[in-house]
């Protein structure tokens, strides 16, 4: 087990943003920058009305990949640690299909989780903010026009000027 000082510690919010995008995790955990979208904005209204047994605007749905299970294993094993016992499964509630799925948070799980705090750490010591790497996912990120992803779709720089400087000759 590595132990970090105080300063050291990240934020178990990021977990989720870091197993969506490297860059957009940097962007917004490292560099401080944020940009509100429709998506963010519902978001935070969303988690404030959580808990509220009278509100039937939660919109939550499943996503195809697994950052909520990643985000409740990170919870779940700061838990753990905190008061000493065992937390062999969680649930995740999605307002969209009014049902709770339950997640076994098997050992699997657990290493990718410490996997990724292992990388998130080694960015965070060298001060290092990914590149870009364009996805689908781009399109609905509040960090677009911070991070500018169209950049990585196309030639590089290099390439770029070597093109042009070609086409001068």
């Amino acid at each position: 087990m590595i132990l970090y000082d105080e300063e050291e510690y990240l934020q178990l919010s990021g977990i989720q943003h870091f197993a969506f995008c490297r860059r957009q995790w940097a962007l917004a955990y490292m560099e401080l920058q944020w940009a509100e979208n429709v998506r963010t904005v519902e978001g935070k209204l969303l988690h404030e009305k959580a808990h509220d047994v009278m509100s039937r605007e939660k919109r939550g749905a499943p996503k195809q990949n697994h950052v909520d299970v990643l985000q409740l294993a990170a919870q779940a094993m700061c838990l753990e640690e905190m008061l000493c016992c065992d937390i062999p499964e969680g649930y995740l509630y999605y307002g969209k299909t009014r049902h709770r799925e339950r997640v076994e948070l098997c050992e699997a799980v657990r290493q990718e989780v410490r996997d990724m705090l292992q990388e998130m750490h080694g960015y965070f010591s060298r001060k290092y903010t990914p590149r870009v790497k364009w996805s689908k996912g781009c399109n609905a990120c509040s960090l677009r026009d911070i991070c500018l992803p169209v950049l990585g779709k196309g030639k590089s720089a290099e390439k770029y000027v070597e093109t042009h400087i070609a086409e001068e000759n």
